[in-house]
């Protein structure tokens, strides 16, 4: 069966759809570390007209945008949001923004002596379901100073290690610490080989090499040099930082947010030696590029089927994914893996 890559993308009142939308190259961008994705189109700046106006007549900055992509009749939408900017340049360059844009543009001012986690999200997202994933007191103050959604949101994250996601089709501020959400979707990736008698084992299994191309390196867990620092906040209010790891110039630095409500610096080293650990595995860093399907998102997890090197599989955390269209690339996913799950 031909398998053919669609699109179907409307910005404000200019829809384009088919095989062919006249829309150059389209890219969208996850991350567990950021807040928000983002999205860019790129389009010719003549390439439709409408009511007799040009594309740049038709768009404006918070017009809604919906990007949905896939093969044949089976098309999903990978991103909603609106439009941040457009790009007076040839091709024409369009940012958009997910349901982060709205937010930034609320003001908001208050102030708690002893506030829980949740007090200050009721107050921030009025006319949102919070679903806190997260059980704690801000104790030693919280003030909010003429500040929009997202800088609050940022600086919990900054000050908390706190991750908070939004989900616009249910309206769901959705709160958990990075790396600890246990909500995700595991996909399969399977690595190519020569030998007949493994690709016939993987037909047997419905499995098939679904890796275009990765940068993937395995590495021995006693090859990582990593060096972290952790900061808390104690019960208090009062800010801590420990260290841990090796001090070389050449280690990999990390900085690690374990939030309030720490009882005692014990515990706290526990938490940084625990996530050492998870930090150093036998595993597989860097990242895999694969096919539009499955739809792998930042959070999910991937399980990696080596033929060639079975005791090298394994199933790991997703920590960022860049999705792209076009015309000649066709469509792709490329994902960032993080740490091993399994």
């Amino acid at each position: 069966m031909l398998v053919v890559p669609k699109s179907e993308i409307t910005l404000g009142s200019v829809r384009f759809y088919g095989e062919n939308t006249g829309i150059n190259a389209v890219s969208i961008t996850q991350s567990v570390e950021n807040i928000g994705a983002t999205a860019r189109l790129t389009i010719p700046r003549n390439f439709r007209r409408k009511d007799g106006q040009g594309i740049l007549d038709c768009l404006h900055n918070g017009d809604k945008a919906t990007i949905r992509l896939g093969y044949n009749d089976r098309i999903e939408t990978e991103f909603t949001g609106y439009i941040s900017s457009i790009s007076d340049t040839t091709p024409i360059v369009i940012e958009l923004e997910d349901e982060w844009y709205q937010l930034k543009k609320q003001h908001i001012t208050c102030s708690w002596q002893k506030p829980t986690l949740n007090q200050v999200l009721q107050a921030v997202f009025t006319d949102w379901t919070i679903d806190n994933r997260v059980d704690c007191s801000l104790d030693g103050g919280f003030v909010i100073q003429n500040a929009t959604p997202y800088e609050v949101a940022k600086g919990l994250k900054e000050s908390y290690g706190f991750t908070i996601h939004l989900n616009p089709d249910t309206k769901t501020v959705l709160v958990f610490f990075q790396y600890n959400f246990d909500g995700f979707s595991t996909h399969t990736y399977v690595f190519g080989t020569r030998d007949c008698t493994k690709l016939d084992d993987l037909r047997q299994k419905q499995l098939a090499p679904n890796i275009v191309k990765n940068n993937l390196k395995f590495t021995r867990k006693e090859d990582y040099k990593l060096f972290i620092t952790a900061k808390y906040t104690d019960r208090k209010g009062k800010h801590h930082k420990i260290e841990i790891g090796d001090k070389s110039a050449d280690a990999n630095k990390r900085t690690l947010n374990l939030g309030c409500d720490i009882q005692s610096e014990q515990e706290a080293r526990q938490l940084a030696e625990s996530e050492m650990s998870r930090l150093s595995f036998d595993g597989y860093t860097g990242k895999l590029t694969g096919f539009g399907l499955p739809r792998t998102c930042a959070g999910d997890a991937v399980k990696l089927i080596d033929p060639d090197n079975p005791e090298r599989e394994g199933t790991y955390l997703v920590k960022a994914v860049k999705i792209t269209y076009g015309v000649t690339t066709g469509f792709r996913r490329e994902c960032e893996l993080s740490y091993k799950i399994n």
